[in-house]
């Protein structure tokens, strides 16, 4: 009877180790998943609230150095999200790009900050 609970105990944590490589195997999508999401909402938000000319670059004097479409100003930040996440799938350390991309996700904030409240 001991033998028998010996053999379906092991064959239990061997499951969870499976089960654990293949979480760790799969991380870069685990991880990659909330940024996608995250990046998608944003970048809707930002498609109904920014104006038909998005200005880049708010300079001292108050005015932008670019002018740029509203498509641009919302697909951009997007591309540049997308881009960090390829790196997290190519990288074998994942951590190090997938904080890159969490910080690519202030890029539609600062755009739509700087259009809606210019200094």
């Amino acid at each position: 009877m001991a033998e028998k609970n010996n053999r379906q105990g092991r064959s239990f944590f061997s499951v969870l180790a499976g089960i654990g490589s293949m979480i760790y195997k799969l991380r870069s999508i685990f991880l990659s998943i909330p940024v996608v999401l995250a990046a998608i909402i944003l970048a809707m938000k930002n498609a109904s609230r920014l104006p038909e000319t998005v200005g880049i670059n708010l300079l001292a004097s108050g005015e932008y150095q670019w002018l740029v479409a509203r498509n641009i100003a919302v697909l951009g930040p997007l591309a540049v999200t997308i881009l960090c996440l390829l790196m997290v799938f190519c990288s074998r350390r994942v951590v190090y790009p997938w904080l890159i991309s969490i910080f690519s996700l202030a890029i539609p904030i600062v755009i739509w900050i700087t259009n809606v409240f210019p200094a």
